[in-house]
């Protein structure tokens, strides 16, 4: 489970480097819900013990609304310090990491409210559909 785990993690940072945008834009956000989904399923229904419905849904929401906090900041970080930097051609003066976070703010979280309620409906259906199949 870690392999795979990890082998997530990387294709998601992987993905998210690759995209060039100021912010978390709206590819970005379907990368990061598609690999939390996958990691809360992995987390909730892959495990050794049987969970019930409301610590599916709570795991899926804490994997949904914090950890989308953090991809989106690690690419806000890297994409500031691979795309962003000022060059001296600028017509003003650029806008530095904190003021960007700070500017993107009230966006990230609207994305992370989206992350949460996609990744807690994607995890219950897909919990759903495997517990009638068995």
């Amino acid at each position: 489970m870690k392999k795979i785990t990890v082998l997530i993690a990387g294709v998601t940072m992987i993905l998210l480097f690759v995209t060039k945008s100021l912010y978390v834009e709206w590819t970005e956000l379907i990368i990061i819900i598609g690999s939390l989904s996958s990691l809360s399923i992995r987390y909730n229904l892959f495990s050794k013990r049987q969970r019930g419905v409301s610590y599916i849904l709570g795991s899926s929401a804490l994997f949904g609304f914090l950890f989308y906090w953090v991809l989106s900041l690690i690419d806000l970080i890297v994409d500031h310090f691979m795309y962003d930097l000022p060059t001296g051609n600028e017509d003003g003066q650029p806008l530095s990491l904190g003021n960007k976070i700070q500017e993107y703010n009230d966006d990230l979280f609207v994305g992370s409210v989206l992350s949460l309620l996609s990744v807690i409906v994607i995890t219950f259906v897909y919990s759903r559909i495997t517990l009638k199949k068995t």
